[in-house]
């Protein structure tokens, strides 16, 4: 399987390029198989994505600095699997800015138009208070659960 692997280029490659399966493997990447696809791998934000199911799971800290790498993942995980819900696994994201959760947002209203939804896993509780706050937590298509963290 062909691993694609976007990066600050920080020991590793460029982005864009492709990347052996080898360098799937590492923090967040599943079930420790390499077979995950790593979106993104940078010293901020650690993406990586089911290949067969609309699964991500995100570590680190999401931004203004890439909460359009955030977008993309999210609307590749949506197109891998047409029809189902898309799921993200939190447990790891320490911190995630308005540009951030404007990325879940606008990803939940375009799947909710397919009757879909975009379901947060393990959601912080301030970033739960910010979706809140803001009043995007009841944005058609978003699904927030809060729990346990680690």
């Amino acid at each position: 399987m062909t691993v694609w692997r976007i990066t600050d280029g920080e020991d590793g490659v460029e982005s864009g390029e492709r990347a052996s399966p080898a360098t799937g493997s590492g923090p967040g990447s599943g079930d420790g198989s390499g077979g995950d696809i790593v979106e993104l791998d940078t010293a901020l934000l650690h993406i990586s994505a089911s290949p067969v199911a609309a699964r991500l799971v995100m570590s680190g800290e999401i931004d203004v600095s890439n909460a359009g790498e955030v977008t993309r993942a999210l609307d590749a995980a949506g197109g891998r699997v047409p029809g189902c819900d898309v799921h993200v696994d939190l447990t790891e994201v320490d911190f995630v800015d308005v540009a951030g959760l404007r990325a879940f947002n606008l990803a939940a209203l375009d799947l909710q138009e397919d009757g879909r939804m975009l379901v947060l896993h393990a959601v912080s509780p301030h970033i739960d208070k910010l979706f809140a706050t803001i009043g995007w937590s009841s944005t058609p298509g978003l699904q927030i659960h809060c729990g346990p963290r680690a």
